[in-house]
């Protein structure tokens, strides 16, 4: 359970931290009544996630520590001479927020549960990586005419039909990793491929034109989609 609440807490204060670090740095003394509930909330999620991570694992609290550290330097400048945080880092964002993701919802739970690392884990650990880079991708597609051109964006770098391409490439190749499993579970096998196959339609049907809920509903709410199924079907 502290496990569980741990991981809650600190996506909750992380996120919010990365989302509204800039606007609270220089609009604090004049916070909207919504800004200042997402603090109120981010604060009681630190006060939780600082309580919960002292019941943890010390191989969990090093591996937190160190996802920790990134989401920090996501946001924050990473030097004194140095104004650039690892977001504006040309290229590298949309794997930094893979990584971070699947350490957090792979490596993570197996360290606390103390279980040995094997090549299935490994596999999983890449399919979530591929799946999360999927995710993002109509959100870069989305943002590809507002975006500043030092970020290097996919689509900024070989085009929005190349980036499909990409993109369906890597969500085959996370359904061709579920056969080189050693051991499957059928309920997780089909979240996969609902999860492959409606993903690869909202990518093919992503433009910079569509409606901002497109992306920030229909294609955020694949991942919530998954986890009611993987809850009923296992």
């Amino acid at each position: 359970m502290y496990f569980y609440v741990t991981v809650f807490c600190a996506s909750v204060s992380g996120y919010n931290f990365v989302k509204y670090f800039g606007l609270a740095k220089f609009y604090y003394r004049s916070l909207t009544t919504k800004l200042k509930y997402i603090q109120l909330v981010s604060l009681l999620s630190l006060v939780g996630f600082l309580y919960t991570f002292l019941m943890l694992r010390t191989p969990s609290q090093l591996l937190l520590i160190f996802l920790g550290l990134i989401t920090f330097l996501y946001a924050i400048p990473l030097g004194i001479k140095t104004p650039r945080n690892l977001r504006s880092i040309g290229g590298v964002k949309i794997y930094i927020i893979a990584i971070v993701w699947a350490g957090t919802s792979v490596i993570l739970p197996l360290l606390e549960a103390q279980s040995v690392f094997v090549l299935d884990h490994l596999l999983i650990v890449f399919q979530r990586i591929f799946v999360l880079i999927v995710l993002m991708l109509p959100f870069e597609i989305r943002d590809l005419e507002s975006d500043e051109a030092y970020l290097s964006t996919i689509p900024q770098k070989i085009g929005i039909q190349n980036t499909k391409l990409i993109g369906c490439a890597l969500l085959a190749d996370s359904f061709i990793l579920e056969f080189l499993k050693q051991q499957t579970n059928r309920g997780s096998s089909l979240v996969l491929v609902f999860t492959v196959a409606v993903l690869a339609v909202l990518l093919v049907k992503s433009t910079p034109r569509r409606n901002r809920y497109y992306s920030s509903f229909l294609v955020e709410s694949v991942p919530i989609i998954a986890l009611i199924l993987t809850f009923f079907l296992n």
